[in-house]
């Protein structure tokens, strides 16, 4: 894999960057190959005249799962940008592929959680639960295919992993997610989830952005490829 199949847009204030399945969105205590770091040497490459550049990732996606992240490569985008994520003013959406077919075809889920760190995965809580955060997200299911689902995810708050949980909670696990209850289909960390999505109000410019990408043409993407494309286009429309 090149640099350049990371990069899915770039100007002089950002870069969009595509991450794969597999790949850390940024460093770990393994320190294992991460997207940060490889946009980082990237940078230091290209623009070795450059000082004040910097490469900070605005928001991240788990390991296992791909797609769209917003690289800041000045402190101002990057101040300006994590303000519209945390207003939620930045729309985010994903493809998910889920095991079975939820009763409802459009719903909001609104689901407790409590992050576990000595299990590193979201934990059941309720109200008075202490820590517990309140995660909430919209699906519509736009086809069913082979006991398996293709939904549409709207981020509606930002908390640790959220969309894998709510959809185990609903009884509807991801596509390889054996961490929250799923099948497990194959040893490669990869889930049927993916970033396709982001919407937002340009730092500098004021002009309203859209960068919206295909999941890759593998399993489980392959089985609602015409699916995918027609909700593509949509957007574009």
């Amino acid at each position: 894999m090149q640099v350049s199949d990371l990069i899915y847009f770039e100007n002089a204030d950002y870069i969009i960057a595509k991450k794969p399945s597999g790949l850390l969105s940024e460093e770990d205590a393994t320190g294992s190959r991460n997207l940060r770091q490889e946009l980082e040497n990237y940078i230091r490459t290209k623009y070795p005249w450059k000082k004040q550049l910097i490469c900070q990732l605005a928001n991240r996606l788990d390991k296992p799962v791909g797609g769209l992240l917003f690289c800041a490569k000045k402190q101002s985008i990057l101040k300006d940008i994590q303000y519209k994520f945390y207003m939620r003013n930045v729309k985010k959406l994903y493809f998910a592929v889920v095991e079975g077919s939820p009763e409802k075809k459009k719903a909001t889920l609104e689901n407790y959680l409590l992050k576990s760190s000595s299990e590193f995965r979201a934990l059941p809580a309720n109200a008075e639960t202490k820590d517990a955060k309140l995660a909430k997200l919209s699906y519509t299911t736009l086809a069913s295919h082979s006991n398996l689902s293709l939904l549409q995810i709207r981020l509606l708050t930002g908390k640790f992993h959220q969309i894998r949980f709510q959809l185990s909670q609903l009884g509807h696990p991801i596509w390889n997610d054996e961490w929250y209850g799923a099948r497990r289909i194959m040893v490669e960390q990869r889930l049927g989830l993916y970033s396709y999505y982001l919407g937002f109000i340009e730092p500098n410019t004021g002009i309203q952005k859209h960068f919206n990408c295909a999941p890759p043409e593998i399993e489980p993407w392959i089985l609602f490829n015409h699916e995918i494309q027609s909700a593509l286009k949509a957007i574009e429309s």
